[in-house]
């Protein structure tokens, strides 16, 4: 899949094994940047790290938008319902398994201002609608105001506080997104 931003042409593709000293180092560089804006997100560990990028590439969640040849981004989406997302203070527009969920989205540094969160917010809704499901949902941090003001200048609306139940952050707060797909 070919998208155009106002800074450039990019490209989506599933992820895929020579992807990896790639899309690991967009992560780090993700961490090291939630880390000096004092967001606590992606801080416990090596998450995202290696275990995250074989199972998103076993389960073909994983993406990848690349520029010529080069990686420039990563997110992971899944179509099966979030049990985190069962914690939500607040409602949710749509009921449980009838969205889409964006996961471990982070972007080079090089590339940041550039458009790519809307490719890959747009790249959901587009996924959203070909598999029958009613929305799309994100998850960010309550510091995270970089994700917060993408999803808010594409459309997501804040449903709430949620918690995380799972992995090397349970137990930590996030505040739920989400935005209905129109088809």
């Amino acid at each position: 899949m070919s998208l155009e931003s106002s800074k450039g042409i990019y490209s989506i593709r599933e992820l895929i094994p020579d992807d990896k000293e790639s899309v690991l180092a967009i992560w780090s560089e993700g961490r090291s940047f939630l880390k000096e804006m004092g967001v606590s997100q992606w801080q416990k560990g090596e998450y995202p790290g290696e275990e995250a990028f074989l199972d998103d590439l076993k389960e073909k969640r994983g993406r990848v938008i690349v520029s010529g040849s080069t990686v420039v981004a990563v997110f992971a989406f899944t179509l099966s319902p979030e049990l985190s997302y069962t914690t939500l203070k607040g409602s949710w527009k749509t009921e449980e398994g009838e969205y889409l969920t964006i996961h471990r989205t982070a972007v080079k540094k090089e590339e940041k201002g550039k458009g790519i969160m809307g490719i890959i917010l747009s790249y959901a809704m587009e996924e959203a609608a070909k598999n029958n499901k009613k929305s799309v949902r994100i998850d960010t941090h309550k510091d995270n105001k970089a994700m917060q003001k993408s999803l808010d200048k594409n459309g997501f609306e804040n449903m709430g506080e949620l918690t995380l139940l799972s992995g090397s952050e349970e137990g930590d707060k996030r505040l739920g997104y989400e935005k209905l797909v129109y088809v």
